[in-house]
């Protein structure tokens, strides 16, 4: 089913604070293990309950958490519940939360629907620096195969694409073999050095029809169960890090700034405390990862107007398009 936007204006979530370190070890992904969410899942195709994830085509994915209760819980599991959910039994690797996504069907003879997730990155990527990717995978115990059909895929903008056939691209990580671990959960990483100011993560499987490998997998969860026709995946903990200590500005010339209030309610002040007169572009993203307000300050002292409902909010700051700041924004 698609997806319609039913979050409410109270949102359950906690961001993780980074301290403001370009030579830090930084994970660039926000909300990396779907642990923040807008409202619990109740059902199936609701990642849009989670935060900064979404999916970018009509195939629908699926956010887990532990909060999903079911309503008949002597009779079936919670359908998005964990460790117990419709499509398996499997733990979050950490936390209390996952994704997960069809990254193979046998529905039909054609293999063409796909689904995936899409998240836009804290900072962009620095062109040269070298990144480590990471992100850990669990084949659901209803599979009825398995694959080395899933990857990760940076892009420089958004892609999206109004139906739920595979994307046109060449991911820049892989699986570097079949997944068939559906009682733990299996690392994918690589290294990675980008040529290009990426901002944008897309996970799934992005072969097309019949040049990936597949095998029969059966799980025997019990004698009663058959398998599905798919393969699936759970996807946890999500991470892109640096690996590189050079950015494009050094230490001296970041500038050093305080922002008030915070909680803010109609507006924010951003005042540089150590060089006044530096341009910045302030850039305020919601919980859904939009881009919602975009201020250019110059001077020691700029106060930004904001229109914003209750809620929590990411604000970034950049001069010459590199982020130097970023911190969680309450709005009440």
């Amino acid at each position: 089913m698609k997806i319609t936007t039913t979050a409410r204006s109270i949102i359950v979530l906690n961001f993780f604070l980074v301290a403001l370190s370009l030579s830090a070890q930084v994970n660039l992904v926000p909300n990396p293990s779907f642990e923040e969410y807008t409202n619990c899942p109740v059902g199936p195709s609701e990642i849009y309950r989670t935060t900064f994830w979404e999916q970018p085509t009509e195939g629908t994915c699926d956010y887990f958490n532990e909060c999903c209760v079911s309503s008949f819980p002597l009779i079936e599991p919670p359908s998005v519940g964990i460790p117990y959910n419709q499509l398996g039994i499997q733990a979050a690797r950490t936390g209390s939360a996952y994704a997960g996504i069809i990254v193979h069907e046998d529905y039909d003879t054609t293999h063409l629907y796909r689904e995936y997730l899409q998240v836009r990155l804290i900072n962009p990527m620095i062109t040269g620096n070298q990144y480590l990717i990471k992100f850990f995978v669990s084949l659901s115990d209803f599979s009825s195969k398995f694959s080395n059909g899933i990857g990760a895929y940076f892009s420089t903008t958004q892609i999206q694409q109004s139906n739920h056939f595979p994307f046109p691209y060449t991911p820049q990580i892989n699986a570097s073999g079949m997944i068939n671990n559906y009682e733990d959960w299996t690392e994918i990483t690589e290294t990675f050095t980008p040529d290009s100011a990426f901002e944008y993560l897309t996970i799934g499987n992005f072969y097309q029809p019949f040049t990936y490998l597949l095998d029969t997998f059966t799980a025997q969860i019990d004698s009663f169960t058959l398998p599905l026709p798919m393969i699936y995946y759970y996807i946890d903990d999500v991470s892109v890090i640096s690996l590189d200590t050079t950015s494009g500005l050094s230490e001296t010339e970041k500038p050093k700034l305080k922002i008030f209030p915070n909680p803010a309610s109609n507006q924010v002040t951003i005042e540089q405390l150590s060089v006044s007169g530096n341009q910045l572009s302030v850039e305020v993203y919601d919980a859904l990862g939009r881009l919602v307000t975009l201020s250019i300050v110059e001077g020691q002292t700029s106060t930004i107007p904001l229109n914003l409902s209750k809620g929590v909010y990411l604000l970034r700051v950049k001069e010459k398009e590199e982020v130097v700041f970023w911190e969680k924004l309450m709005v009440e």
